[in-house]
């Protein structure tokens, strides 16, 4: 097999990256991975260049450029394929609209979308794309990953974008929803993308348990309330999992 030491020793910081929770310096790099000093900061420099790693005040994190190759290599695996069946039956079963999403760089980008003769009208056709941090589908993708993955797509935003006045305005205040997420297990966003609408959303994972899309259900924001208090329906959160898990089985 052909020597490419530079590819090699590439790869091996980037894996290092991705297996912490936390940013690391250039010296614990060469430290861990026993390379050359000249050669790390080089190899650092090129891939901070690609956008797949991130300089940070702490050290180095995986660049938002990593998650969109996994974006891309979505495409050519059977993801929409084994989710489409299921998609369509959440839509049909809730009289919803059902999408599935991923994130592409910081936006989440819808790659299906069923809905019934009685689902509500909501922005969220194939190809279109929407500020992650603003859509039930993208914060249930970002709540499972690495926190420095997150840090890295959002550092550089220094204004969030809304669309109806709603929505986290700051990478805390993002951060705050996501652990919220975490907690429970499923995302959800009232009116922050169409007023009036209501989103849940499950996270789908891969053959490694990467979040790599999620599963989302818009309704009336009427139905995912309990005595006008902003609750989601227990029967809707269920359905939303499951869906979630039968894609993931499928994945697996």
């Amino acid at each position: 097999m052909a020597e490419v030491p530079a590819l090699r020793r590439s790869v091996a910081i980037l894996r290092h990256l991705a297996s912490s929770n936390r940013a690391i310096s250039a010296g614990a790099l060469v430290r861990a991975l026993d390379l050359p000093r000249s050669s790390v900061y080089e190899l650092l420099a090129v891939l901070e260049e690609l956008g797949l790693v991130v300089r940070t005040e702490p050290g180095f994190v995986l660049g938002p450029g990593v998650h969109e190759l996994g974006s891309s290599y979505l495409r050519t695996n059977p993801l929409q394929r084994l989710a489409q069946p299921i998609v369509r039956q959440l839509a049909e079963d809730t009289s919803a609209t059902a999408q599935l999403a991923v994130i592409r760089g910081w936006e989440t980008v819808y790659v299906l979308k069923e809905q019934s003769l009685k689902s509500v009208a909501v922005v969220t056709a194939t190809g279109v794309r929407m500020p992650s941090y603003l859509t039930a589908t993208g914060r249930a993708i970002l709540a499972q990953l690495p926190k420095s993955e997150v840090l890295a797509m959002f550092q550089s935003e220094s204004a969030f974008v809304t669309r109806t006045g709603q929505g986290p305005a700051s990478l805390r205040q993002l951060g705050t929803l996501l652990a919220q997420t975490r907690r429970v297990g499923y995302a959800i966003e009232h009116g922050e993308v169409t007023p009036g609408i209501s989103t849940l959303a499950a996270p789908v994972y891969d053959v490694l348990a990467r979040p790599i899309a999620a599963i989302g259900l818009s309704v009336a924001a009427a139905e995912t309330e309990t005595d006008g208090a902003p609750d989601v329906s227990e029967a809707l959160v269920e359905r939303v999992l499951t869906a979630a898990a039968e894609v993931t089985a499928k994945l697996r």
